[in-house]
């Protein structure tokens, strides 16, 4: 994704809505392409590199879902925010899976599309800033501390992958799921933990919001915080554990675990919608020490089986 996600598609078989978000997008600064067509899309796709795909989850030639899901077996790397007006929770599920990176209701509210693709731009720009297995082993486990004000420059995938391939062969969507956890459980811990970020600090422009995080880092009591970040592999139980810790004040979990229980809700914020994530493409997950520490277990075998 380039630095600063200029160029857009916009895939829905409803010309007006097409006309209206070209025009939205255009007037924030965004090149936009548009089409009524699923199967265009992938056309245009194979010619120019989008930094982001807005796309109807229900389109005539292809379903919004199976357009993802060629996205991701062609390697392209482009976030999509798929537009819905319900979203049953098997489609939300294979959305997550297939990385959705964000869910837009009908009817569009024009500043929510305008916040969804600030929220995916700030995660993407906040990114970019084999060994031999063994076999015989009980558990393995890996940790880092992580430094606030070094955050930034910390890819993932980047830490889990070698560890991973060193114990054990997992299919490239379990991969991806876990990279998703991680990622959302290190975001949180970092916003909402570390920085303790209000809602109104979070939705300010890129530019804005890394001012914010910039003076902020420059006070002891938040630099001096710290990030454990944990990941195990238990051969016995053949599961894995990912677990992050934070030095931050912790938050009322129990409400958000009751909240999680009840139907999914397209409409949540962010910080909702991260939560339920993890609690969908987990099969357990634990908040202890007043919110300030989340575990979620993944077990590998009844999951590969499906």
């Amino acid at each position: 994704m380039t630095e600063e996600l200029n160029r857009i598609l916009v895939v829905d078989d409803n010309p007006e809505i097409l006309k209206d978000l070209a025009t939205l997008l255009t007037l924030h600064q965004y090149q936009v392409d548009t089409t009524t067509s699923g199967c265009e899309a992938i056309r245009k796709l194979r010619k120019i590199c989008y930094d982001l795909v807005i796309c109807d989850i229900e389109i005539p030639d292809i379903n919004g879902l199976d357009f993802l899901e060629k996205l991701r077996n062609n390697n392209w790397s482009q976030e999509v925010i798929i537009i819905t007006g319900y979203l049953e929770q098997d489609y939300f599920l294979r959305a997550l899976r297939l990385g959705a990176a964000d869910f837009i209701s009908k009817p569009i509210d024009g500043q929510q599309l305008l916040n969804s693709i600030e929220a995916v731009k700030k995660k993407s720009l906040l990114k970019q800033n084999q060994m031999v297995p063994l076999e015989d082993f009980e558990e393995a486990q890996l940790s880092y501390v992580i430094d606030p004000t070094k955050f930034s420059q910390i890819t993932i995938n980047q830490i889990m992958n070698p560890f991973l391939s060193q114990y054990i062969d997992l299919s490239q969507d379990t991969l991806n799921e876990l990279f998703i956890c991680a990622d959302e459980m290190l975001t949180n811990a970092y916003f909402h933990g570390i920085l303790e970020l209000t809602k109104e600090e979070r939705t300010q422009e890129f530019s804005q919001l890394l001012k914010i995080i910039s003076h902020k880092l420059t006070e002891p009591a938040i630099a001096s915080r710290r990030i454990r970040f944990t990941i195990s592999l238990n051969k016995e139980k053949n599961s894995i554990r990912i677990t992050v810790e934070d030095d931050g004040k912790g938050f009322d979990y129990k409400i958000w675990l009751q909240r999680l229980a009840k139907p999914i809700s397209i409409n949540l914020d962010c910080y909702g919608r991260g939560l339920t994530m993890l609690y969908h493409l987990s099969d357990s997950l634990v908040f202890s020490k007043g919110g300030r520490k989340v575990e979620i277990i993944r077990k590998l075998s009844s999951r590969n089986s499906e």
